[in-house]
Protein backbone atom coordinates (compact mmCIF):
# COMPACT_ATOMS: atom_id res chain seq x y z
CA UNK A 1 0.00 0.00 0.00
CA UNK A 2 1.41 3.45 -1.31
CA UNK A 3 1.73 5.52 2.08
CA UNK A 4 -0.79 8.44 1.41
CA UNK A 5 -3.36 6.48 0.08
CA UNK A 6 -5.51 4.86 3.19
CA UNK A 7 -8.25 6.76 2.99
CA UNK A 8 -8.35 6.72 -0.70
CA UNK A 9 -12.46 7.15 -0.34
CA UNK A 10 -11.34 10.59 1.56
CA UNK A 11 -9.06 11.91 -1.77
CA UNK A 12 -11.70 10.95 -3.76
CA UNK A 13 -14.21 12.64 -1.95
CA UNK A 14 -11.68 15.91 -1.71
CA UNK A 15 -11.25 15.62 -5.42
CA UNK A 16 -14.81 15.40 -6.75
CA UNK A 17 -15.31 18.40 -4.30
CA UNK A 18 -13.31 20.65 -5.42
CA UNK A 19 -11.05 20.65 -2.29
CA UNK A 20 -8.03 19.13 -3.08
CA UNK A 21 -4.93 20.43 -3.32
CA UNK A 22 -2.51 19.94 -6.39
CA UNK A 23 -0.59 17.39 -4.46
CA UNK A 24 -3.36 15.01 -4.10
CA UNK A 25 -4.90 15.55 -7.15
CA UNK A 26 -1.45 13.83 -8.55
CA UNK A 27 -1.44 10.93 -5.84
CA UNK A 28 -4.85 10.21 -6.81
CA UNK A 29 -4.26 10.21 -10.67
CA UNK A 30 -0.90 7.96 -10.21
CA UNK A 31 -3.12 5.73 -8.16
CA UNK A 32 -5.72 5.54 -10.74
CA UNK A 33 -2.73 4.67 -13.45
CA UNK A 34 -1.71 1.91 -11.51
CA UNK A 35 -4.25 -0.41 -11.71
CA UNK A 36 -7.54 -0.45 -14.11
CA UNK A 37 -9.55 -1.37 -11.39
CA UNK A 38 -8.63 1.96 -9.59
CA UNK A 39 -9.98 3.80 -12.70
CA UNK A 40 -13.33 1.75 -12.38
CA UNK A 41 -13.75 2.47 -8.85
CA UNK A 42 -12.99 6.12 -9.22
CA UNK A 43 -15.51 6.45 -11.87
CA UNK A 44 -18.09 4.56 -10.24
CA UNK A 45 -17.53 6.99 -7.00
CA UNK A 46 -17.69 10.31 -10.04
CA UNK A 47 -21.39 8.76 -11.28
CA UNK A 48 -22.54 8.67 -8.06
CA UNK A 49 -21.86 12.13 -7.27
CA UNK A 50 -22.83 13.49 -10.14
CA UNK A 51 -26.41 11.92 -9.18
CA UNK A 52 -25.98 13.52 -5.93
CA UNK A 53 -25.59 17.03 -7.43
CA UNK A 54 -28.69 16.42 -9.54
CA UNK A 55 -30.60 16.77 -6.59
CA UNK A 56 -29.49 20.48 -6.36
CA UNK A 57 -29.87 20.47 -2.42
CA UNK A 58 -30.28 24.49 -1.37
CA UNK A 59 -27.58 24.53 1.59
CA UNK A 60 -23.99 24.29 1.25
CA UNK A 61 -22.42 20.63 2.64
CA UNK A 62 -19.37 19.55 3.72
CA UNK A 63 -18.62 16.90 1.65
CA UNK A 64 -15.45 16.06 3.22
CA UNK A 65 -16.83 15.92 6.87
CA UNK A 66 -19.79 13.64 6.18
CA UNK A 67 -17.48 11.20 4.12
CA UNK A 68 -15.30 11.48 7.67
CA UNK A 69 -18.34 10.36 9.46
CA UNK A 70 -18.98 7.59 7.09
CA UNK A 71 -16.17 5.83 7.06
CA UNK A 72 -15.77 6.04 10.73
CA UNK A 73 -18.91 4.25 10.85
CA UNK A 74 -17.90 2.21 7.95
CA UNK A 75 -14.20 1.15 9.44
CA UNK A 76 -16.17 0.98 12.85
CA UNK A 77 -18.39 -1.90 11.86
CA UNK A 78 -15.72 -3.57 9.66
CA UNK A 79 -13.39 -3.73 12.48
CA UNK A 80 -16.52 -5.16 14.85
CA UNK A 81 -17.08 -7.81 12.35
CA UNK A 82 -13.67 -8.83 11.30
CA UNK A 83 -12.32 -8.41 14.52
CA UNK A 84 -8.13 -8.95 14.50
CA UNK A 85 -8.68 -9.76 10.96
CA UNK A 86 -6.83 -7.15 8.99
CA UNK A 87 -7.29 -7.09 4.95
CA UNK A 88 -4.93 -4.34 3.45
CA UNK A 89 -7.35 -1.50 1.17
CA UNK A 90 -5.42 -2.43 -2.42
CA UNK A 91 -5.04 -5.97 -2.49
CA UNK A 92 -6.19 -7.27 -5.85
CA UNK A 93 -8.88 -9.88 -5.26
CA UNK A 94 -11.72 -9.49 -7.74
CA UNK A 95 -13.66 -10.07 -4.60
CA UNK A 96 -12.67 -7.31 -2.56
CA UNK A 97 -12.92 -4.87 -5.56
CA UNK A 98 -16.63 -5.59 -5.88
CA UNK A 99 -17.28 -5.68 -2.62
CA UNK A 100 -15.20 -2.08 -2.24
CA UNK A 101 -17.43 -0.67 -5.05
CA UNK A 102 -20.57 -1.79 -3.12
CA UNK A 103 -19.23 0.04 0.11
CA UNK A 104 -18.92 2.84 -1.78
CA UNK A 105 -22.01 3.14 -3.54
CA UNK A 106 -23.86 2.39 -0.28
CA UNK A 107 -21.73 5.25 1.51
CA UNK A 108 -22.81 7.31 -1.35
CA UNK A 109 -26.58 5.80 -1.22
CA UNK A 110 -26.19 7.14 2.33
CA UNK A 111 -25.17 10.88 1.64
CA UNK A 112 -28.03 11.30 -0.50
CA UNK A 113 -30.43 10.13 1.82
CA UNK A 114 -28.44 12.17 4.60
CA UNK A 115 -28.97 15.61 2.35
CA UNK A 116 -32.35 15.11 1.43
CA UNK A 117 -33.76 14.47 4.80
CA UNK A 118 -31.48 17.53 6.47
CA UNK A 119 -32.93 19.77 3.99
CA UNK A 120 -34.40 22.97 4.78
CA UNK A 121 -37.90 24.05 4.32
CA UNK A 122 -38.78 26.76 2.11
CA UNK A 123 -39.59 29.99 4.06
CA UNK A 124 -43.00 31.51 4.09
CA UNK A 125 -42.56 34.89 2.30
CA UNK A 126 -45.25 37.56 3.37
CA UNK A 127 -44.91 41.27 1.30
CA UNK A 128 -47.05 44.23 2.10
CA UNK A 129 -47.14 46.98 -0.30
CA UNK A 130 -49.64 49.51 -0.44
CA UNK A 131 -52.11 47.89 2.18
CA UNK A 132 -51.07 46.48 5.57
CA UNK A 133 -50.88 42.60 6.25
CA UNK A 134 -52.37 40.95 8.76
CA UNK A 135 -50.93 37.03 8.65
CA UNK A 136 -50.98 33.82 10.64
CA UNK A 137 -47.27 32.50 11.02
CA UNK A 138 -47.08 28.48 10.50
CA UNK A 139 -45.95 28.40 14.36
CA UNK A 140 -49.47 30.16 15.25
CA UNK A 141 -47.97 33.52 16.03
CA UNK A 142 -49.47 36.56 14.11
CA UNK A 143 -47.70 39.05 12.46
CA UNK A 144 -49.01 42.60 10.91
CA UNK A 145 -46.83 43.63 8.34
CA UNK A 146 -46.54 47.68 7.64
CA UNK A 147 -46.76 48.94 3.97
CA UNK A 148 -43.64 48.62 2.30
CA UNK A 149 -42.58 45.76 4.08
CA UNK A 150 -41.51 41.94 4.15
CA UNK A 151 -40.99 39.07 6.31
CA UNK A 152 -39.59 35.39 5.73
CA UNK A 153 -40.30 32.80 8.25
CA UNK A 154 -38.84 29.46 8.23
CA UNK A 155 -37.94 27.03 11.11
CA UNK A 156 -34.64 25.91 11.02
CA UNK A 157 -32.57 23.64 13.73
CA UNK A 158 -35.38 23.99 15.94
CA UNK A 159 -35.37 28.25 16.05
CA UNK A 160 -38.11 29.99 14.44
CA UNK A 161 -36.05 32.61 12.30
CA UNK A 162 -37.60 35.76 10.48
CA UNK A 163 -35.55 38.41 8.56
CA UNK A 164 -37.57 41.67 8.43
CA UNK A 165 -37.20 44.14 5.87
CA UNK A 166 -39.19 47.38 6.97
CA UNK A 167 -42.10 47.60 9.89
CA UNK A 168 -43.75 44.82 11.47
CA UNK A 169 -45.81 44.02 14.90
CA UNK A 170 -45.65 40.52 16.28
CA UNK A 171 -47.76 38.40 18.67
CA UNK A 172 -45.90 35.46 19.30
CA UNK A 173 -46.70 32.21 20.52
CA UNK A 174 -44.24 31.35 23.08
CA UNK A 175 -42.08 28.03 22.98
CA UNK A 176 -39.09 27.39 24.77
CA UNK A 177 -38.15 24.53 22.69
CA UNK A 178 -38.19 26.50 19.77
CA UNK A 179 -36.94 30.06 20.30
CA UNK A 180 -38.68 33.25 18.17
CA UNK A 181 -35.54 35.26 16.93
CA UNK A 182 -35.99 38.06 14.22
CA UNK A 183 -32.77 38.76 12.31
CA UNK A 184 -31.79 42.45 10.70
CA UNK A 185 -28.62 41.91 9.25
CA UNK A 186 -26.23 40.70 12.37
CA UNK A 187 -29.08 42.32 14.81
CA UNK A 188 -31.42 39.44 16.41
CA UNK A 189 -34.51 40.39 18.09
CA UNK A 190 -35.70 37.27 20.84
CA UNK A 191 -38.90 36.68 21.90
CA UNK A 192 -39.42 35.60 25.71
CA UNK A 193 -43.19 35.48 25.28
CA UNK A 194 -43.94 38.76 23.69
CA UNK A 195 -46.04 41.18 21.49
CA UNK A 196 -43.90 43.78 20.17
CA UNK A 197 -43.58 46.05 17.17
CA UNK A 198 -40.15 46.21 15.04
CA UNK A 199 -38.84 49.00 12.54
CA UNK A 200 -36.09 48.63 10.49
CA UNK A 201 -36.37 50.13 6.99
CA UNK A 202 -33.11 49.52 5.15
CA UNK A 203 -32.87 53.23 4.31
CA UNK A 204 -33.13 54.65 7.93
CA UNK A 205 -29.90 54.32 10.04
CA UNK A 206 -31.55 53.04 13.29
CA UNK A 207 -33.56 49.74 13.94
CA UNK A 208 -36.62 50.35 16.63
CA UNK A 209 -38.39 48.15 19.18
CA UNK A 210 -41.16 48.77 20.99
CA UNK A 211 -42.42 46.07 23.49
CA UNK A 212 -46.30 46.16 24.25
CA UNK A 213 -46.28 43.35 26.45
CA UNK A 214 -43.78 40.33 27.54
CA UNK A 215 -39.95 40.86 27.34
CA UNK A 216 -37.57 40.75 24.41
CA UNK A 217 -33.96 40.88 24.18
CA UNK A 218 -32.86 43.07 21.51
CA UNK A 219 -28.41 42.47 20.70
CA UNK A 220 -26.37 42.00 18.04
CA UNK A 221 -23.68 38.79 17.01
CA UNK A 222 -21.15 41.16 18.65
CA UNK A 223 -22.41 43.16 21.20
CA UNK A 224 -24.58 42.35 24.77
CA UNK A 225 -27.38 44.37 23.90
CA UNK A 226 -30.50 45.15 26.30
CA UNK A 227 -33.35 43.61 27.92
CA UNK A 228 -36.98 45.18 26.84
CA UNK A 229 -39.91 44.86 29.05
CA UNK A 230 -44.15 46.15 28.20
CA UNK A 231 -43.93 49.99 27.38
CA UNK A 232 -40.18 49.64 26.72
CA UNK A 233 -38.60 50.98 23.53
CA UNK A 234 -34.78 50.86 22.20
CA UNK A 235 -32.88 52.28 19.09
CA UNK A 236 -29.92 50.53 17.63
CA UNK A 237 -27.75 52.89 15.89
CA UNK A 238 -26.28 51.23 12.84
CA UNK A 239 -23.49 53.94 12.46
CA UNK A 240 -22.37 54.03 16.18
CA UNK A 241 -23.65 50.49 16.62
CA UNK A 242 -25.15 51.98 19.90
CA UNK A 243 -27.94 50.49 21.53
CA UNK A 244 -30.48 53.08 23.66
CA UNK A 245 -33.26 52.40 25.71
CA UNK A 246 -35.94 54.69 25.86
CA UNK A 247 -39.27 55.73 27.72
CA UNK A 248 -41.79 55.94 24.43
CA UNK A 249 -43.94 58.96 24.25
CA UNK A 250 -47.89 57.55 23.53
CA UNK A 251 -47.91 60.72 21.16
CA UNK A 252 -45.03 58.80 18.89
CA UNK A 253 -48.22 56.45 17.88
CA UNK A 254 -45.34 53.61 16.88
CA UNK A 255 -48.26 51.04 16.11
CA UNK A 256 -50.76 52.79 14.72
CA UNK A 257 -50.70 51.46 10.89
CA UNK A 258 -51.50 48.23 13.04
CA UNK A 259 -54.50 49.07 15.90
CA UNK A 260 -55.58 52.90 13.88
CA UNK A 261 -55.52 54.12 17.17
CA UNK A 262 -53.97 57.94 17.55
CA UNK A 263 -53.25 59.98 20.46
CA UNK A 264 -52.44 63.59 20.28
CA UNK A 265 -51.43 65.83 23.02
CA UNK A 266 -50.52 69.08 21.77
CA UNK A 267 -48.65 67.96 18.82
CA UNK A 268 -48.49 70.03 15.77
CA UNK A 269 -50.90 69.80 12.69
CA UNK A 270 -47.89 68.60 10.33
CA UNK A 271 -47.13 65.93 12.29
CA UNK A 272 -51.03 64.74 12.71
CA UNK A 273 -51.25 65.09 9.20
CA UNK A 274 -48.13 62.71 8.19
CA UNK A 275 -48.79 59.91 10.12
CA UNK A 276 -52.20 60.09 9.30
CA UNK A 277 -51.51 60.12 5.40
CA UNK A 278 -48.88 57.25 6.59
CA UNK A 279 -51.04 54.93 8.25
CA UNK A 280 -54.57 55.58 5.98
CA UNK A 281 -52.45 56.25 2.43
CA UNK A 282 -54.24 59.66 1.91
CA UNK A 283 -53.16 62.95 0.48
CA UNK A 284 -54.22 65.07 3.31
CA UNK A 285 -52.34 68.68 2.45
CA UNK A 286 -52.27 72.03 4.24
CA UNK A 287 -53.27 74.96 1.90
CA UNK A 288 -50.79 77.17 4.29
CA UNK A 289 -47.67 75.80 5.45
CA UNK A 290 -48.20 77.74 7.98
CA UNK A 291 -50.97 75.67 9.47
CA UNK A 292 -48.66 73.12 10.52
CA UNK A 293 -47.59 74.82 14.00
CA UNK A 294 -51.15 74.37 14.36
CA UNK A 295 -51.66 72.14 17.98
CA UNK A 296 -53.73 69.49 18.10
CA UNK A 297 -55.06 67.96 21.21
CA UNK A 298 -57.46 64.70 20.59
CA UNK A 299 -57.33 60.71 20.31
CA UNK A 300 -58.66 58.67 17.40
CA UNK A 301 -59.40 54.90 17.77
CA UNK A 302 -59.91 53.21 14.36
CA UNK A 303 -62.04 55.92 13.02
CA UNK A 304 -63.09 56.40 9.07
CA UNK A 305 -60.55 59.09 7.61
CA UNK A 306 -63.85 61.32 6.78
CA UNK A 307 -64.04 61.80 10.49
CA UNK A 308 -60.77 62.39 11.14
CA UNK A 309 -60.73 65.21 8.97
CA UNK A 310 -63.83 66.62 9.92
CA UNK A 311 -63.00 66.34 13.65
CA UNK A 312 -59.34 68.46 12.61
CA UNK A 313 -61.32 70.66 10.84
CA UNK A 314 -63.73 71.33 13.52
CA UNK A 315 -60.96 71.77 16.47
CA UNK A 316 -59.02 74.11 14.81
CA UNK A 317 -62.03 76.02 12.51
CA UNK A 318 -60.56 75.17 9.18
CA UNK A 319 -62.02 74.61 6.09
CA UNK A 320 -62.31 71.40 4.14
CA UNK A 321 -61.87 71.03 0.00
CA UNK A 322 -61.38 68.16 -1.95
CA UNK A 323 -59.75 67.94 -5.18
CA UNK A 324 -59.23 64.83 -6.46
CA UNK A 325 -57.47 62.39 -4.16
CA UNK A 326 -56.42 65.27 -2.41
CA UNK A 327 -57.93 66.91 1.08
CA UNK A 328 -56.84 70.38 1.50
CA UNK A 329 -56.91 72.39 4.94
CA UNK A 330 -57.41 75.95 4.91
CA UNK A 331 -57.74 78.42 7.66
CA UNK A 332 -55.94 81.04 9.49
CA UNK A 333 -52.31 80.37 10.06
CA UNK A 334 -50.71 79.63 13.67
CA UNK A 335 -47.47 81.23 14.78
CA UNK A 336 -44.66 78.70 15.41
Amino acid sequence: MDKGLENIDDLIAKFLSGEAGKEESNQLEAWMESDPENRVYFEDAKKMFAQIDNFKIAHRVNTVKAWEKLNERISSETEAQEESKIIPLFRRSSFFRSAASLLLITALALLVNYFLGNSSPDPTVLTATSQVLDKKLPDGSTVTINKNSEIAYVMHDKVREVKLKGEAFFEVVHNEEAPFEIMIDDIIIKDIGTSFNVKAFPESNTIEVLVESGEVYFYSTSQKGVNLVKGEKATYNKTTKQFVKLTPSPTENIASYKSKVFYFKGNILREVVNQVNEVYGSSIVLGDPRLGNCRLSTMFHDAPLDTIVEIISETLDLKIERKGEKIILNGTPCAE
